[in-house]
Order: structure tokens, then sequence, then C-alpha cells
């Protein structure tokens, strides 16, 4: 299994000559499984736009959503195979309250020019309440997050590899804290919400995400073999990330920035 960063900043693109080295896109990564090709896209921000201008020749690509804020969806009517007749586009969207329409609704008038009755490969949608399910032939699992109106974790397997996806989550609910320390136990890499430092974040309670030094202590609780620092902070240079990066390793050796462009 690979798996590619496509995006890695959270809530705005925000790129600057001090920035641009880990990137300015908004969250996605793309899953591959090598020995089949089978693939799936998790988040649908920004950086979804070079996923899709990058695959080529794909007709069946399914997109794994955590949750329904801009940085999260922003790209998803940018995302050329969504125009290329043929292509099988099914969007699983986490339930969270909400319905399928929430994602039409992106592509209406006045804020899009193509609705989503025209796209020439329009979507499915498939809700997920979460629990486990097949996705591609990969195996996915869900956990519930900490952040404002909810978002999932997933956990995802192929072969002998899985990767556990938990951004946007804020440590300190200590049920669904020890709940992701379960599902995450083990697991061959972790990417995790570390927006913030710990200065920070006591000016930022409640706002659903977490800091590196949080990260590193969780990942290095729960066994996992790798961390990668994720959803930077938009503003947030290049030398100030790799600040990060070094005293996070300090707590837990094998972590991470993640980098536009990366893969493992």
């Amino acid at each position: 299994m690979r798996v590619h960063f496509w995006g890695v900043r959270g809530s705005v693109p925000y790129a600057t000559p001090a920035s641009i080295g880990h990137g300015c896109n908004t969250p996605c990564l793309e899953v591959v499984d090598e020995s089949s090709g089978r693939r799936l896209i998790l988040d649908a921000g920004s950086g979804i736009v070079g996923v899709g201008n990058a695959l080529t020749g794909v007709t069946e690509l399914p997109i794994v959503l955590t949750h329904y804020h801009w940085d999260h969806v922003q790209g998803l009517p940018f995302f050329a195979p969504l125009y290329r007749s043929g292509t099988a586009v099914t969007v699983w969207a986490p339930t969270l309250g909400r319905e399928f329409g929430d994602i039409e609704s992106m592509f209406e008038a006045p804020f899009f020019p193509v609705p989503y009755d025209r796209l020439p490969s329009r979507p499915a949608i498939q809700m997920n309440a979460g629990g486990r399910v097949e996705i591609n032939g990969f195996d996915v699992s869900t956990q519930l997050l900490n952040h404002p109106g909810g978002s999932f974790a997933y956990r995802i397997k192929s072969g002998k590899g899985d990767v556990v996806y938990a951004t946007d989550h804020e440590f300190g609910n200590a049920d669904i804290d020890l709940a992701l320390a379960h599902f995450a136990v083990g697991a061959h890499a972790l990417i995790l919400d570390a927006h913030f430092t710990p200065e920070e974040m006591p000016f930022h309670k409640g706002w659903g995400h977490s800091d590196w030094m949080q990260c590193a202590r969780f990942a290095a609780g729960c066994g996992v073999k790798r961390l990668w620092l994720f959803h930077h902070k938009p503003g947030r240079s290049d030398s100030e990330i790799d600040e990060i990066e070094t005293a996070a390793k300090k707590i837990f050796p094998e972590t991470r920035a993640a980098k536009e462009g990366d893969e493992f």
C-alpha cells in the first residue's frame, strides 16, 4: 500500500515563499494498492485538484470524506474526473447529521457555473454511518473524533499495510481520546492533526484541533510505527514546521511533518 500527500495545510490554501516547501494545498491523500492498482482518495481539499489532473485511465475513484468543512471539500467541484465521461466517482460522505444534497449544493448557482446534474460523470453519493466497510477493495474502519460538527478518523487496510488518518481532532475528551488510542494501536502509520503549537493551544480551545506535542505523546502511547504531523496552520513557515518536527522527534523519534508530495 502506498500513500501520497496531495494537500497538508489546514483551513485555507496558503502559499508564500517561506511556506511553499511543505505545500499550500488543503487536505487530500491518495491511497493505492500497488498489487491491484486500486485506489481511494481521502478528503477533497484543494489538493484533490492535483490528483484529478494526474489520474488518467482510472475508471473507478472513491472519495472518502472525513467531514464537510470547506478545507476538506473545496476542491471537489474542480476535480477533473467529474468532467470525463466514463469515470465512476463515488463520494463516501459521513452522516454526521447531514444529507447527500449538501454535496450537490456545492455546484449550485451563484457559487459554481456547472450544475451537479450536468456533470459528465456525476458522482454517486454513499452515506457512511460509521463502522466498517469495504471500499474498492480496501478495508475501511471509522472512529468519531472531537471536532465541531463531528469528523471521522479512518483506519485503512490493504494487504499487510495499514494507515490511520485522524485529522481534525482536539484532544481533551477522555472517552473519544481513549477510543482513538484503541483504534490506532499498532498502525504502520498515524496521520494526526498538529495544527497548533502548545503555546497557541490555550487560546484555541474548542476549535477542534490539536498541537504537535499532544500528537507526539499520543503516538508514543499507542504503539504506532510512524507519526505524520498534518493539517499545518496557514502561515506556518517551512522553518517553523521543521522546528516542530525536530521537537516532536524528541518525544517520538519516528515523526515526520508531512509535505505535499511525500509518499510512504
